[in-house]
């Protein structure tokens, strides 16, 4: 139902590049539950508004896929992606 694959999300600073998802990983059956765990400023919620697409400006998703029911979400207009 939900793959994702190689996810990368970079945040561009006046420092340099920060990258907060660095190659991220899952897969997700129907009837599943997932529970992403890990420290403080560890990418947990950057993954997950990067999964939805609602990342804030200059936040953006390098590389990876994003399969749901096997259409990748990364590669959607915003209109196709609001009707998701």
């Amino acid at each position: 139902m939900l793959r994702v694959r190689g996810l990368r999300t970079q945040f561009p600073t006046s420092d340099g590049l920060v990258k907060a998802v660095d190659g991220v990983d899952f897969e997700l059956h129907q009837g599943e539950t997932l529970g992403i765990v890990g420290e403080s400023g560890s990418g947990k919620s950057v993954t997950a508004l990067s999964i939805v697409r609602l990342l804030q400006h200059p936040g953006r998703i390098a590389s990876g896929e994003v399969l749901y029911r096997g259409r990748d979400l990364v590669k959607l207009s915003q209109n196709e992606m609001e009707k998701i």
